[in-house]
């Protein structure tokens, strides 16, 4: 299943990366890539896990909500310049992951 980001109510965003979510995130990554749609995980490594912070001794497991989310994000193309054509197939494409 995907998860799309979420807006609070009344609140906008800029969309500068558009990051879904996927229990089978590497699964959709070679399907995505089948299709010739690129992919990148932009925070592949928790806060609390990354060498920046090592000096406060957090250990993996302290934030498992964070640690799962860095397992199942994935950002999906989204550029100014994306064709309403290329939109499309990029939604079609998740819309048929299996």
């Amino acid at each position: 299943m995907i998860k799309l980001p979420e807006l609070a109510p009344g609140a906008d965003c800029v969309w500068h990366q558009y990051v879904i979510r996927c229990e089978e995130r590497d699964r959709l990554i070679d399907y995505l890539n089948s299709k010739e749609i690129g992919t990148i995980i932009h925070y592949p490594i928790p806060p609390h896990l990354a060498e920046a912070y090592r000096y406060l001794g957090h250990k993996k497991g302290d934030y498992p909500i964070t640690e799962h989310l860095a397992d199942t994000v994935l950002s999906i193309p989204m550029y100014n310049g994306m064709t309403d054509e290329e939109q499309s197939y990029v939604i079609e494409s998740i819309n048929n992951f299996r």
